[in-house]
């Protein structure tokens, strides 16, 4: 005879931890992306003719606003803001990081490299995920109801005799 599994929600590390961890590594990302396309939108900005000492401006604006916001959003979300609250940051989250999208790939688009723009494309559609994910103070949220979570639901293990 089987019986059902006994799965605990509860994670076996602590959850602040976890919290850090991922508001860590969020930060990176938005890093990582900064510092990938800052070339891209320094190229552009000088094949459009921006002045030189405007260009390198244009990068690090987008970006430390898509980092303020992600991070901004995420410690009101984890204080208990509610979503409808949130909505004008998270959109406005959303539109930088097209912004980004969109000036990471306009020069190789331009060009005729289609390539390099699928290569430039990959932060700033990292930036997008996180914009959507980034702010969920409730992580199990992102595995609910996933296939591997009802593999594990359903799972049973037989009784010992």
């Amino acid at each position: 005879m089987t019986r059902p599994a006994a799965m605990s929600t509860r994670s076996g590390s602590d959850g602040a931890t976890v919290v850090h961890a991922v508001t860590v590594i969020m930060g990176v990302v938005v890093g990582l992306t900064f510092l990938f396309g800052f070339g891209n939108v320094l190229n552009l900005a000088l094949r459009l003719g921006v002045p030189v000492w405007v260009a390198p401006l244009v990068a690090p604006a987008v970006d430390l606003s898509i980092l303020g916001l992600l991070l901004g959003s995420r410690h009101l979300a984890l204080a208990g803001t509610t979503p409808v609250q949130l909505q004008p940051a998270r959109r406005l989250l959303l539109f930088a990081s097209v912004v980004t999208l969109a000036l990471n790939v306009a020069d190789p688009i331009v060009a005729g490299e289609y390539g390099k723009a699928a290569f430039d494309a990959v932060g700033p559609l990292l930036l997008i995920g996180w914009a959507e994910v980034g702010p969920d103070p409730d992580l199990r949220n992102w595995l609910r109801d996933t296939p591997v979570d009802l593999a594990f639901r359903d799972r049973t293990i037989p009784e010992s005799s």
